[in-house]
């Protein structure tokens, strides 16, 4: 299928199993605000979704209990990114995210090996990146 045919078709079930993939669990119902994939010379796949506050509340707990967890304070000047060689995963916060970054050695089957998820501090919003580069 064409990637915009698949995004039209991409479910809650789809959303779940992708997040499950990046061990990330969603007990509780969401919302898609977003899906969007596919590009020209590199591919990426967006996903935007609406959770419960159970839901954020316990990400946000994961993201900033795990090893490693950087907490930013001067993110325009230092803004921390993941090693494409070292494949560690980066937990770090910002003034509006918590973020969670890396890399993994095999792609997956649309191609992606770079995964960024953003859980805004703000709103009940995760937001999902996979790109090949």
């Amino acid at each position: 299928m064409s990637p915009w045919i698949s995004d039209w078709t991409f479910s809650k079930n789809d959303a779940r199993k992708l997040l499950e993939k990046h061990n990330i669990e969603l007990k509780d119902d969401f919302k898609i605000l977003k899906n969007e994939s596919g590009g020209f010379m590199d591919y990426a796949h967006t996903l935007k979704i609406q959770i419960s506050d159970s839901d954020k509340s316990r990400i946000a707990t994961e993201i900033r209990e795990s090893k490693g967890f950087l907490e930013v304070e001067d993110f325009r000047n230092n803004f921390p990114s993941a090693d494409y060689e070292t494949f560690e995963e980066l937990n770090f916060e910002t003034e509006n995210y918590l973020n969670r970054e890396y890399y993994i050695r095999e792609p997956l089957e649309d191609g992606t090996v770079h995964f960024h998820f953003q859980l805004s501090k703000t709103k009940n919003e995760l937001q999902y990146i996979g790109t090949d580069e």
